[in-house]
């Protein structure tokens, strides 16, 4: 089944997987992080669509982009606690496994200057406490689903934001900030999107 915004040529894709030679699959890829330049879908750095109409609606939004970041601020609730970015309530998480008291800080209901910040300066709190090996290993097996309950929180939350994250259909979506760190593909966010877009169906359907 083909669909706008996949084209198969042949020749080589040197990125970002390895060299593969034949017939290849170039797939539209769009790339954010909390300082995207403020550019047409297609333009951004490493970017590829093939065709632009496909994402008209997203023309026009300032900073959609940095709207998929875990930085942008964008209050929403979270297990009865309100967080003003992903990267908040995902540090809260990780430093709740060592102390509650501290996690509460990072929460808008405690009224602290860190819970007021930005998603940079919740990210610079990442070592607030040192887990040990056990409860490292414990974070490591939950925090894919911390993740992702904050980024479904935030997005369901915010009808702009729902708008702009279906929006980038059927784009793969990549996080990359361009500073010696490889993008990455976030997957959660594309599955998202794909159960907001069903959910939204069925609801249009009653």
């Amino acid at each position: 089944m083909s669909y706008p915004g996949r084209l198969s040529y042949p020749g080589r894709l040197s990125y970002p997987a390895r060299r593969v030679p034949g017939v290849t699959t170039m797939t539209d890829r769009l790339y954010f992080f909390s300082g995207s330049a403020d550019l047409p879908p297609g333009r951004g750095v490493h970017e590829w669509v093939a065709d632009p109409g496909c994402y008209a609606a997203l023309v026009g939004v300032r900073h959609w982009r940095r709207m998929l970041s875990n930085f942008w601020p964008a209050d929403f609730t979270l297990d009865g606690r309100t967080y003003r970015t992903v990267e908040h309530a995902f540090q809260a998480a990780k430093i709740a496994l060592v102390d509650a008291a501290l996690a509460e800080r990072f929460a808008l209901d405690s009224g602290t200057e860190l819970a007021l910040g930005d998603g940079v300066a919740a990210r610079r709190q990442r070592k607030l406490v040192i887990l040990d090996e056990s409860r490292l290993r414990q974070w490591e097996a939950g925090k894919h689903l911390v993740m992702r309950a904050a980024m479904q929180a935030k997005f369901s939350q915010h009808e702009p934001l729902r708008a702009v994250l279906l929006a980038t259909r059927p784009a793969e979506l990549w996080h990359g900030t361009g500073r010696g760190q490889p993008p990455a593909r976030i997957h959660d966010l594309e599955s998202i999107r794909e159960f907001t877009d069903r959910s939204g169906r069925r609801s249009a359907r009653g």
